[in-house]
């Protein structure tokens, strides 16, 4: 596939080259900032050896690969935490600069911590950017990130301006808030991950933990209704469990609010939750028409009551997370992951050329170096934008889990 590198300059600001790779598969380009003064190996947003690609713009969506804390310029991490907060910020705002957005643009975000007790001071320092409607957001605490960042963050942004931010009956925005309920875009609605306190009283629900579950879906629910939708019209849905011992306990609560056609949906164990919840949820929903929406089954596959391996979506395709539970170590592992992932991608008229974002969750980060070169194989073009984060448990004996996005 032929690949051409268009060079532009930014004659208002002289502030940034902008370097975006567009590669001849519908409107998927690569995003790569770099600034006037530097070689390409200084990019404003470090690059990573090839292995993903620091943004891909879909059409009008942007796919920020996860940024941790490293300074481009000088490769290390900066001093204390708020510093290393800042810095991942100013990696992403290079990103988005690159493809002509700004923070205003973002409208889904995800923060990862090693340690919950730096939720507040994050946003401190992550409040400065969004002065004014911010974008729907998940934050979750982890064992490690790659490059021994102490945060992460991902961004969805897009170059839509009419949107809508979105708050449960009852709940008025505020300039305090921190993140939106939900993000209104088109057809598409990004929702923040909801824990299991009620959105009214605040309080948590008395009982078992299938009580937290329910009351988890039931602030979703007020957000899908919020904003004119409601459970059949989510397309993705992530959730976050401190126990994975409960994953079972969970899917029983969580299947009865999908009558049929369930959401691509990814489930990993983390080591805690904002405000101490024993589960949080995230939605992506769509309110569209039924023919621009299609359940993606791969040959041999039954319909799932849980999950649904894919949802396509007009251009789009959601996939969900695929663990793997082969023998022979992490490489086995990953190329069974993909293998299954690209099995889900040809049944919904893709393959990973098409492919504008990744997750990968792993149990141990020591494999990241090993996951990375298997995963990379399968992208003869210019990789993803990508997210890994090391997870506290998967389901059964699987050390890897990736989900994926594409688009054409």
């Amino acid at each position: 596939m032929m690949i051409i590198k268009l060079w532009y300059r930014n004659f208002l600001s002289l502030a940034a080259i902008l370097l975006i790779t567009t590669v001849l598969a519908g409107e998927r380009k690569v995003i790569q900032p770099v600034r006037p003064d530097e070689p390409p190996s200084q990019s404003s947003a470090p690059r990573l050896g090839g292995i993903l690609s620091p943004g891909i713009l879909a059409g009008d969506t942007l796919y920020c690969a996860g940024q941790g804390s490293r300074n481009p310029k000088s490769g290390e991490h900066p001093e204390g935490f708020e510093a290393q907060v800042k810095q991942s910020l100013e990696n992403l705002g290079a990103v988005l600069k690159a493809a002509g957005l700004d923070f205003s643009d973002v409208t889904n975000s995800n923060v990862y911590l090693t340690d919950i007790k730096n939720f507040q001071a994050m946003n401190k320092v992550y409040k400065t950017y969004f002065p004014s409607n911010p974008p729907a957001r998940t934050t979750i605490a982890v064992p490690a990130l790659p490059g021994g960042s102490q945060v992460e963050i991902t961004f969805i942004a897009t170059r839509q301006k009419e949107r809508h931010y979105i708050f449960p009956e009852g709940v008025k925005p505020s300039t305090s808030d921190l993140y939106s309920g939900g993000v209104k875009v088109g057809d598409t609605l990004y929702v923040s991950g909801q824990g299991s306190r009620n959105y009214k009283t605040k309080e948590f629900p008395q009982g078992d933990f299938e009580v937290h579950v329910k009351q988890t879906l039931e602030n979703l629910g007020a957000i899908l209704k919020a904003a004119g939708m409601d459970f059949s019209d989510v397309v993705k849905s992530n959730v976050y469990l401190t126990d994975m011992s409960l994953f079972q306990r969970m899917n029983e609560t969580y299947k009865t609010y999908f009558k049929s056609n369930p959401p691509a949906r990814t489930t990993v164990g983390v080591t805690a939750l904002p405000g101490e919840p024993p589960i949080e949820i995230a939605f992506i929903a769509a309110k569209t028409d039924p023919a621009a929406k299609k359940i993606i089954l791969p040959e041999g596959t039954k319909p799932n009551p849980i999950l649904s391996p894919a949802v396509r979506l007009g251009d789009r395709l959601l996939l969900s997370g695929k663990a793997g539970f082969a023998e022979g170590g992490i490489e086995a592992q990953v190329k069974e992951v993909m293998d299954g992932l690209g099995d889900v991608l040809k049944a919904g008229g893709m393959d990973f050329s098409n492919v504008a974002e990744g997750k990968v969750y792993l149990t141990d980060i020591q494999d990241y170096a090993k996951m990375n070169e298997v995963y990379r194989s399968y992208f003869k073009v210019e990789p993803p934008a990508r997210t890994c984060i090391e997870v506290q448990k998967l389901v059964g004996t699987a050390r890897v889990e990736i989900t994926l996005v594409a688009a054409k």
